[in-house]
């Protein structure tokens, strides 16, 4: 890599185009970071990226504009408006990079509506810029509709523009860890309208993975509330894709009729999934604890207070697991803990574990507000 000024997407587009024939030469391409430039027999200003013909028989190859500098040697129309957006998306890009979030969102959202319902590598660097930038702040909301863009490119091939930092997606199935749908009470209603809105802003042709995505975990989400009662899941069959899937086992696991079909249900998911990333182990959990704890809220006589206080337990499985490491899950299941123990009548309880949530919201509340030293360019 190029200082962080190319990924290694742009460098291997940058080798297979420097290693074509010296012949193609009517178009001389001048890439960022100081890069071997690119020759062609031409080049059209898409929205997508510049898109340079190599020759009659060969596919133009697509350079996003964030690595494009100039173009020399041919008259290109609307060249002049894509190069100055690419300068914007560069500098956004490589301030992600050294982490100056804050620095960097301004020039990614300003071309964010131009590019939000695009696909190619230029959608890839804004969409997974700006969801970096979400995150960064701790803004769920916000991280939502970015996150659905790199779900619905991604699924489609399109790779990480940010490949030398650490992953912000489950490569296994491009899902989030911290869009959750198990939250704590007060953050779901952000979540659900958040996961309405990004769903409003796909077209039928684009929903895809990412709709089907929003559509499962509103479901969960909208299971978790304390009155709920869910629709049986559906199965999104061997070829749903792996977030899908994924999700259908998690909705099966809340939605289950009963504790055997609720066994049933997480044993498939384990069976699937034997070796889950921790995140989803966490959210296996607490489908798990969501289930027993509607069960024990139906269940009348004298066997309720004990199984209230099963579920409770059921809940107490998360943190002690060790598996979430956003905080969010955690938080979830020991404030429905909480709430079933008071339920069965044991206050003593669900005081001592009231006091366990207050320190886990307390430890998230430091690790959101902590200032970690930044390199920030003048770039």
């Amino acid at each position: 890599m190029i200082g962080t000024t190319l990924t290694r997407v742009a460098l291997a587009i940058i080798t297979s185009l420097a290693s074509a024939s010296p012949a193609l030469s009517d178009v001389t391409v001048i890439l960022r970071g100081g890069a071997e430039p690119v020759k062609g027999l031409g080049a059209v200003a898409a929205l997508r990226g510049l898109e340079v013909q190599q020759g009659t028989s060969k596919a133009a190859v697509t350079l996003p504009w964030d690595i494009v500098r100039d173009v020399e040697g041919a008259t290109i129309p609307s060249l002049e408006s894509e190069l100055a957006i690419g300068q914007d998306l560069w500098r956004g890009r490589i301030r992600v990079e050294r982490g100056d979030e804050a620095l960097a969102e301004p020039l990614l959202t300003k071309h964010w509506d131009r590019y939000r319902l695009q696909d190619g590598p230029t959608t890839a660097v804004i969409a997974e810029g700006l969801l970096r930038c979400a995150l960064a702040k701790n803004d769920l909301r916000a991280a939502v509709e970015p996150w659905f863009v790199c779900l619905r490119i991604g699924s489609n091939g399109e790779p990480s523009r940010y490949s030398d930092l650490p992953a912000v997606l489950d490569d296994s199935t491009g899902l989030l860890p911290e869009i959750s749908p198990f939250l704590p009470s007060a953050m779901r209603p952000d979540l659900a309208g958040a996961l309405r809105d990004a769903a409003k802003s796909l077209s039928a042709a684009q929903a895809g993975v990412a709709g089907e995505s929003a559509a499962r975990l509103a479901r969960i989400l909208a299971a978790t509330e304390r009155d709920a009662t869910p629709t049986p899941a559906v199965d999104p069959g061997r070829d749903a894709a792996p977030a899908v899937r994924v999700l259908g086992l998690i909705e099966s696991i809340v939605s289950a009729p009963d504790a055997r079909a609720a066994a049933k249900a997480v044993a498939e998911f384990e069976r699937i999934f034997p070796e889950a990333p921790a995140y989803l182990s966490a959210w296996k959990f607490a489908a798990a604890g969501t289930h027993a704890a509607r069960v024990a809220r139906a269940t009348v006589g004298d066997t309720r207070s004990r199984a209230l206080e099963a579920a409770a337990l059921a809940f107490l499985a998360v943190p002690a697991s060790g598996l979430d490491k956003s905080g969010l899950v955690d938080a979830y299941a020991l404030e429905e803990a909480v709430s079933l123990l008071k339920e069965s009548g044991d206050n003593v309880s669900a005081a001592q574990v009231a006091t366990i949530l207050d320190e886990k919201v307390r430890d998230a509340r430091l690790r959101a507000n902590a200032s970690p030293e930044r390199t920030r360019g003048n770039s």
